[in-house]
């Protein structure tokens, strides 16, 4: 069943206006760290960053404090883009934040729109696996994959030259990243480590963070 993310983040943001309590994130703190020691070894602090679907904003508030000066943050949801405001404020944090579809038209008559720039590294921390979800529920396998074309697309437009696709997902194996994403205009640069359980003799990863560099 497909989650209405905007009434949820309504929700949180009575509840951050009302008990300070910003909402939950579905990246363990391990996970979460070992994106950011990674983006502090391979991105400089004045390079263009997006985040294609910041929610509230906790994650690239993170990078704000660790130094970054030069991030945006978008998300479709009206909610999200609210509660990331107020949290921002309270936080002190300087960055980008405006409601924008991703997937969808990119407004030609407003130049200014953070989908008419160009980046050095787009990341992904959730907007992948809740569109595929979405889709695959009742949806041919026909608009699974023009939805994976359109998402390659589109992301490949935001980065420039060389840049890089950072994408954490909890609903995808390496294996599955790197033949849906990791092919034509991108090329596998390199799979962050994180958290390994074991099950019946065999180990796997709860969440898998792959960084894709564009193909030029």
């Amino acid at each position: 069943m497909e989650v209405n993310m905007d009434k949820k983040y309504e929700e949180d943001w009575k509840n951050f206006c009302d008990h300070g309590d910003i909402g939950d994130d579905w990246c363990s703190e391990e996970v979460v760290q070992a994106i950011l020691t990674w983006i502090k070894t391979n991105i400089e602090f004045d390079d263009p960053i997006l985040d294609i679907g910041c929610g509230n904003g906790a994650f690239i508030f993170q990078m704000f404090h660790k130094g970054y000066t030069n991030v945006t943050g978008i998300d479709k949801s009206p909610n999200a883009i609210k509660l990331a405001t107020e949290i921002s404020h309270q936080e002190c944090v300087k960055v980008r934040l405006e409601v924008c579809d991703v997937l969808g038209p990119v407004p030609s008559d407003t130049p200014e729109s953070p989908l008419n720039k160009r980046y050095r590294l787009v990341l992904d921390k959730g907007l992948y696996d809740s569109v595929v979800l979405d889709t695959s529920e009742g949806s041919s396998q026909t608009k699974i994959e023009q939805f994976r074309d359109n998402y390659v697309k589109r992301t490949y437009e935001l980065l420039q030259p060389c840049g890089i696709l950072l994408v954490a997902t909890c609903c995808h194996t390496e294996e599955e990243m790197k033949k849906t994403i990791g092919k034509n205009v991108f090329g596998v640069l390199e799979v962050l480590p994180t958290p390994v359980f074991e099950f019946g003799g065999k180990k796997g990863h709860n969440v898998t963070v792959v960084a894709f560099r564009r193909k030029d």
